[in-house]
């Protein structure tokens, strides 16, 4: 069976379509248009493969009520017109009525000017408002012949007057044909494309759902079978609420909000689901959601720091996985973007906990050497000797135990790349000096070695000692901090932006939940705000393990509530904690011999009390910002 079927409602376009056929290069399969009898006909050659009609007309119109196939109208020129109406005058008829369907339309007023007829044009919504139409216009117009399609002149010749069919030409037909050949290309490339993207949809792991706009269910993959374990005939089509309410998909629809890291409990399984409207030029069409099971995650997890072990020298982290929006922290991320446009050498300074690692991934992920090595090594972990042996390497039987073959250091491992030097301030003025060489010369040689091997490296180093105040002691070499600080970037403690706590604390305890496999909700918007209170000494690390201390403490389905979260942060506060709160009016230093470290914890008190605001303290105790943010950092 061909794809293309013209359905022709009168013989004359049988006959035509039929001589088109041995001089088109367009396959089709041509059939009488009598709905009444043939429509059977049709139907079987739908079944057998067509998947495109022609017809003209009422025909065309009743086709597209009665199948859902893409129906192609054969044009009435104006020439077919002409010689229509042209055959109705030169046998006498003045009163001449034009009644076909809306479909068909031209400018009457142009074929009475060339005529001289009295023309009255019809257009007709539906095919059976014609024979009314004739009977009216006889009976009470006096027209005397009709031109139309079937309908209208087999009604003319029923009441007795002239019937002039509106037959289209063998050029019309052509244009239909020509007009369905192109949206068949256009229907088979677009079956193609659905192929492509159920293959795609069928091959990832991930649960995909999408409704759209009605709720109905319009994509659902086969992970989607296997996680909610429906199958897919059962769900194409039908009503969200009906088939897969545990979705909860729907719920985009009426908030229109993106929703990230849900988790959910399906069909007795973990989940993570992701759902995000779609919106189309401003305009919601329907939503789509992507589920994974928690086990999957960790499995997929696991592989992949298993290859990142194996190959190591990657940088794993970006500035998109910092955590914080605060003033600070966005300028801290604007100057470290800044700096990954250079080769330059960078020193981060930052407390424990703050992140100088994860800056340090970012600013090489962020950089030209994107695609080069990330190798880091801490330097406080080990003594000169083996720091030396794992930065320049060793040849072979340089000392008892070296491997056989020797090893490559860690400055040739990162050639093209960065070289992450954390915990800087630790190393002695001894192996200062040789640093200071390879960082002179950009060349290297192994330990009991002989010659020497030019690298590429580009330098970060990472410190929570202020190196100035080092070089001043004389336990850091001036020449080796000049050489290091080209770029320099303070990470500001979390103490000093606690906006940034509730949405990291957020982050951490949903990373907690997949991780400690534990479906947990809370009901109270302002739950995490009690941890603003604390300094967080430790800076993300131990808020980090603080909210690990609390998913772990917490039984699944429990609700969480600001109480609990305060008991736990009561409990690491401690005694002194409980005596604060008992003598608000007190403020506790510890003794130094060094009266700036007192002062300093003292501002720090007075700024806990006014809860942060700088701007009220400096007012009320008469000094400017810069003095007080000296104070504050004297000592980092």
């Amino acid at each position: 069976m061909n794809d293309i079927l013209i359905i022709a409602p009168y013989e004359t376009m049988v006959k035509q379509a039929k001589k088109l056929i041995e001089s088109s290069n367009i396959p089709f399969t041509v059939i009488p248009g009598n709905l009444k009898e043939n429509i059977d006909e049709i139907r079987t050659c739908i079944n057998q493969g067509a998947k495109i009609l022609i017809s003209r007309g009422g025909t065309a119109q009743t086709l597209r009520h009665a199948f859902d196939l893409p129906v192609i109208e054969i044009p009435v020129t104006s020439v077919d017109i002409l010689m229509a109406l042209s055959k109705a005058s030169e046998k006498g008829f003045k009163k001449i009525a034009f009644i076909t369907t809306l479909n068909i339309l031209f400018q009457a007023q142009h074929f009475k000017k060339i005529f001289d007829i009295d023309l009255q044009f019809l257009p007709c919504e539906d095919v059976n408002e014609i024979p009314a139409k004739v009977k009216h216009l006889i009976q009470d117009e006096g027209i005397e012949a009709v031109v139309g399609d079937v309908i209208a002149t087999q009604q003319a010749v029923d009441h007795g007057i002239y019937g002039c069919l509106l037959e289209s030409g063998a050029r019309s037909l052509q244009i239909a044909l020509n007009e369905a050949l192109t949206i068949l290309k256009s229907i088979e490339k677009e079956k193609a494309r659905l192929k492509q993207l159920e293959a795609i949809l069928n091959f990832t792991t991930e649960a995909v759902l999408t409704i759209d706009n009605n709720e109905r269910v319009i994509v659902y993959n086969e992970s989607a079978e296997r996680i909610f374990g429906v199958q897919k005939n059962q769900v194409l089509g039908q009503k969200l609420t009906e088939c897969l309410p545990e979705s909860q998909l729907n719920r985009v629809l009426s908030k229109h909000n993106e929703e990230k890291n849900i988790l959910l409990k399906i069909s007795g399984k973990k989940i993570v689901c992701n759902r995000v409207p779609i919106i189309i030029h401003g305009r919601f069409h329907g939503a789509v959601a992507i589920f994974q099971e928690i086990g999957d995650i960790q499995n997929l997890e696991m592989n992949i720091r298993t290859r990142l072990n194996e190959k190591g020298l990657v940088a794993k982290q970006t500035f998109n996985q910092i955590q914080g929006s605060s003033t600070e922290m966005l300028q801290c991320i604007h100057r470290a973007k800044q700096y990954a446009r250079s080769n330059g050498t960078v020193l981060i300074y930052g407390e424990t906990g703050t992140g100088k690692e994860i800056f340090a991934q970012s600013i090489h992920n962020e950089s030209k050497r994107a695609k080069g090595p990330f190798v880091s090594v801490n330097c406080a972990a080990l003594n000169e000797n083996l720091l030396e042996s794992e930065l320049f390497g060793y040849v072979e039987g340089t000392f008892t135990g070296a491997l056989k073959g020797g090893k490559i250091g860690l400055f040739e491992l990162a050639h093209g790349g960065t070289l992450f030097l954390d915990e800087l301030g630790e190393i002695s003025l001894n192996f200062q000096a040789k640093l200071l060489r390879v960082l002179q010369e950009k060349e290297v040689r192994r330990v009991g070695g002989d010659r020497v091997t030019p690298i590429d490296v580009r330098i970060i180093c990472a410190t929570n000692r202020d190196l100035r105040e080092e070089v001043r002691l004389g336990r850091f070499r001036e020449d080796l901090y000049y050489r290091l600080s080209v770029l320099e970037l303070q990470l500001v403690p979390l103490r000093q932006r606690k906006e940034d706590i509730v949405p990291m604390a957020i982050s951490f305890f949903k990373n907690e939940c997949i991780k400690e496999q534990k479906v947990l909700f809370w009901t109270q918007d302002q739950l995490f705000d009690c941890l603003k209170s604390y300094d967080w000494f430790g800076n993300a690390r131990e808020l980090q393990n603080f909210i690990e201390k609390l998913v772990i403490s917490t039984e699944e389905g429990e609700e969480l509530t600001p109480f609990k979260i305060c008991e736990l942060l009561d409990e690491k506060k401690g005694k002194l904690y409980t005596k604060d709160r008992q003598n608000p009016d007190q403020l506790q230093v510890t003794f130094s011999n060094q009266f700036e470290e007192m002062e300093t914890q003292l501002w720090k008190q007075l700024l806990e009390r006014y809860h942060g605001n700088k701007e009220r303290l400096c007012r009320d105790f008469g000094i400017s910002k810069t003095t007080l943010w000296r104070k504050l950092n004297l000592h980092k």
